[in-house]
């Protein structure tokens, strides 16, 4: 026991560095509400209580300051925990209760915990005006943006604010792209700048002294630039001109070995639960998880990772993480919503052009079909329904390239989709059996 009660304050400490050391640098490099030369952060202060005669120490303490003045104009007062389970009420009112009894200035708290929150906290925090922040350590996130990427007011709407609940309550939730989630007096936030808002911390000065020390806004923009779909398919056509391809599967080994020259690092490792592959623009690295360096999955992630490198999306992301359903969700979207969604949709737009590219596939398939007596009778070159001769003819169409070019038959399916060369219709649910006699040469033989 007295193991466990070590391991667990040691996990104490150390979610309390991570939040103190990013609050440090969000200060200091002019991410605060308020300009750095007002702002100090301290570690362990404590902090005079008339009902204690005492001192009360906080984890954390963030006091802001007048020009000219000895005494903080505001105080946000941080406890920090690392629980193996939920967060339960008992904590969050004795909280309260703390930050109650400091007396003499503008009082703010905020409870941070690394671990997921008892949904019942959440309106004791609201009553008694403080916020409850869920913190992720970015090490985890499977995209790193710039902050320009995020700026902007977290005025949650009823999806949003669900999303936001789930992230602080669910304990299995990985973040994506904010590195915190919370509730506040004034609402859900994700992301630093809702909590200050949030908090209101702007209410404790006059316009006039705001003038002095709020910290210039950064105007939102969205920096990721629509590129279509002709654009990337165009970028795609001269990479591969720069290894000299001409048909059959592209050779990505080739690929990589012209980008040595420019600092571009790519590995290979273990295959991962978590993650198909990464690349890190700061040193310039590619990894990829997968024993199998010429399986279709690995061949599709080096490809988007590659993606991301030549459509210079170090612009936009310090670095990237891709898992399964990442690639399931980008390849499912047809107009991109969010800065996000932009980037994985052109990184898979590349991939699937780099891939299988435009000229050599649609002679493959002419050829196949051709090959195969399979003609066009109206409803496109190749028509897929229910009809088990065109589920047939599909199947065999698929596989044959899915081999020639070392890529799934999904990844076959959705870019004759993108060309505009498979008409599909309703589908019926019931499976169809494929007659035994059927076999699909491995490759074409023109």
């Amino acid at each position: 026991m007295e193991n466990e009660a070590l391991s667990t304050y040691a996990k104490g400490d150390e979610f309390e560095e991570q939040v103190f050391q990013f609050l440090t640098g969000e200060v200091q490099k002019g991410r605060f509400l308020f300009r750095p030369e007002y702002c100090r952060v301290f570690r362990k202060k404590g902090y005079y209580s008339r009902d204690r005669e005492d001192f009360i120490v906080f984890d954390i303490s963030l006091e802001v300051f007048l020009p000219g003045l000895e005494k903080p104009s505001i105080l946000v007062l941080i406890e920090c925990k690392n629980y193996s389970g939920t967060v339960p009420v008992g904590e969050i009112e004795e909280f309260g209760f703390k930050i109650s009894q400091v007396s003499g200035v503008n009082v703010k708290g905020i409870f941070a915990s690394a671990s997921a929150f008892q949904s019942g906290t959440f309106n004791i925090a609201r009553n008694k005006g403080f916020g409850l922040l869920r913190y992720f350590n970015q090490a985890e996130f499977r995209w790193d943006l710039p902050r320009t990427l995020l700026t902007g007011a977290r005025s949650a709407n009823s999806r949003k604010r669900a999303e936001i609940e789930y992230a602080l309550t669910e304990p299995r939730f990985q973040p994506a792209v904010y590195s915190v989630y919370s509730v506040t007096p004034y609402g859900y936030a994700d992301g630093w700048e809702g909590l200050w808002k949030g908090l209101n911390l702007e209410a404790a000065f006059t316009e006039s002294d705001l003038g002095v020390i709020l910290q210039p806004a950064v105007v939102a923009k969205v920096r990721v630039t629509y590129v279509s779909k002709n654009s990337i398919e165009n970028l795609a056509e001269r990479v591969l001109r720069s290894i000299s391809y001409i048909r059959g599967f592209v050779d990505l080994s080739k690929l990589v070995a012209n980008e040595s020259i420019h600092g571009l690092v790519v590995s290979f490792h273990e295959d991962s639960p978590s993650a198909l592959g990464s690349i890190n623009f700061s040193p310039l690295q590619i990894r990829i998880f997968a024993t199998d360096k010429r399986s279709y999955l690995a061949r599709f992630t080096l490809a988007h990772e590659l993606g991301h490198y030549f459509l210079d999306h170090g612009r936009f992301m310090r670095r990237e993480c891709i898992r399964l359903d990442d690639i399931d969700h980008s390849q499912s979207i047809a107009i991109p919503k969010s800065e996000v969604e932009r980037l994985e949709w052109q990184a898979n737009t590349f991939a699937s052009c780099l891939l299988m590219p435009r000229e050599e596939f649609l002679v493959v398939l002419g050829a196949l079909l051709k090959q195969n007596g399979i003609k066009d009778r109206g409803h496109g070159r190749l028509y897929l329904d229910g009809q088990r001769e065109n589920l047939i003819n599909f199947r065999l169409i698929t596989t044959a390239m899915s081999r020639y070019f070392e890529v799934s038959v999904t990844a076959i399916r959705l870019r004759m989709r993108a060309l505009e060369v498979l008409v599909e219709a309703e589908i019926p649910s019931p499976r169809v059996c494929y007659p035994k006699h059927l076999s699909i040469a491995a490759r074409p033989s023109w």
